[in-house]
């Protein structure tokens, strides 16, 4: 049942500008993150029907070392689109599921995370080339543990995120 609502839904995404000015677009996107665990690149799937934009998200980062992370994301985000048409505020919550430490190897904790986010989407009405610049920021919604692997290096989790996401 879920393929036939995604199929919907996208389907639905191809139109164009309604009578009542409404937008819909897909959104495909790839991009890079920062956060304070290092480095990472992030996956995103989502719909925007005007002026909200839903995403699936997945993020990973922090490399082979004790602040690597795995985050799989449900996001909505509000858009305030500016005078121009081509540039819109982004503000928004998430809430995902955080895999944290050594994410190849051992040690590893997971959490569940709140994850209010700000940003910009430029070109927010163009089919393709949509650009969005957002920081997020990951709040625990429960005790963060700080195992040690063998050589006593403790894991942590990110705190913030800053993500460039180019939509195909």
């Amino acid at each position: 049942m879920r393929p036939v609502v995604l199929a919907f839904a996208f389907a639905v995404a191809t139109g164009a500008r309604a009578e009542d000015g409404i937008v819909v677009r897909q959104l495909v996107g790839l991009g890079a993150s920062v956060s304070d665990s290092g480095p990472g690149g992030s996956a995103q799937l989502g719909i925007r029907i005007s002026p909200i934009l839903l995403r699936v998200t997945l993020d990973i980062g922090g490399g082979a070392t004790a602040r690597g992370y795995g985050l799989l994301s449900a996001r909505a985000d509000w858009l305030f689109t500016m005078a121009s048409g081509q540039v819109a505020l982004v503000a928004g919550l998430g809430y995902g599921s955080l895999t944290y430490g050594f994410i190849l190897d051992s040690p590893t904790a997971q959490l569940n995370v709140l994850m209010p986010e700000v940003g910009i989407l430029l070109g927010p009405n163009n089919w393709f080339g949509r650009l969005l610049l957002g920081v997020t920021g990951l709040a625990p919604l429960q005790p963060v543990s700080h195992k040690r692997d063998a050589a006593g290096a403790e894991i942590a989790p990110p705190q913030v995120m800053a993500t460039l996401l180019l939509s195909l």
